[in-house]
């Protein structure tokens, strides 16, 4: 059973939220449930208004001169600073994290497509994105084919994020940054529907060609670093 408003509890976590009784001074600017502002005004006379709106006087800002305090429901204030806390530490992990996309030169379609949908994912959650294509031993004479792989998936994020190419040894790598105000909606959309056919072909051929150039029948599908 919860206390009687307008009385300590000592039971609530210590969050450093003074609230009714553990306010110790003279006065305060109160805030009526509503969220209009009453003025200066006697601890006493808040505390009575607290109880008679059946809530509680809070704290809100202590290092105000005289501290600003709000009648509100604490349990409901704590339940949305909990939120918040929780939903800024997410985004604080986000922030800066890279999810990196690794493909091979020969990567077959469909493995392709689910990388690209991964990276759409990873974007679409505030992550950024490093997409590398990797050549291994003498694969690297056969760069051209890697080169249009890379091609296709700027080509693909580009309604996605920012992108920027990286220089990185015996690799072709993008880094695609979310995009400040979201995805471009109308854009993917157009580019979902006039690219779904063409970048398979696209990808298709590159796959044949390089194999027609030697590469390895074994790593035309699903290699991947």
């Amino acid at each position: 059973m919860l206390p009687p408003r307008g009385r300590p509890q000592p039971n609530r976590p210590k969050d450093g939220i003074r609230i009714n009784q553990e306010i110790k001074v003279s006065q305060v600017r109160l805030i009526d449930p509503r969220g209009a502002q009453v003025g200066v005004v006697d601890i006493q006379r808040a505390l009575q208004m607290a109880k008679d709106a059946e809530l509680d006087l809070v704290e809100v800002s202590p290092n105000a001169t005289p501290p600003v305090c709000r009648i509100i429901d604490y349990g409901k204030f704590r339940f949305e600073q909990t939120k918040k806390q929780k939903a800024a530490k997410a985004h604080q992990q986000s922030t800066g994290q890279i999810k990196e996309i690794k493909m091979h030169f020969q990567t077959a379609t469909n493995d392709y497509r689910y990388r690209m949908v991964q990276a759409q994912e990873f974007l679409a959650k505030g992550f950024k994105v490093k997409v590398v294509v990797q050549f291994k031993g003498r694969e690297i004479s056969r760069m051209e084919f890697g080169h249009r792989l890379i091609d296709q998936a700027k080509e693909d994020l580009a309604p996605y994020g920012d992108i920027e190419e990286l220089k990185v040894e015996k690799c072709f790598a993008i880094s695609v940054s979310p995009r400040k105000g979201g995805i471009k909606k109308k854009e993917t959309q157009k580019h979902e529907t006039e690219q779904s056919t063409l970048h398979e072909e696209k990808l298709d051929k590159a796959a044949g060609e390089a194999l027609n150039n030697g590469a390895s029948p074994n790593s035309q599908r699903g290699q991947n670093a």
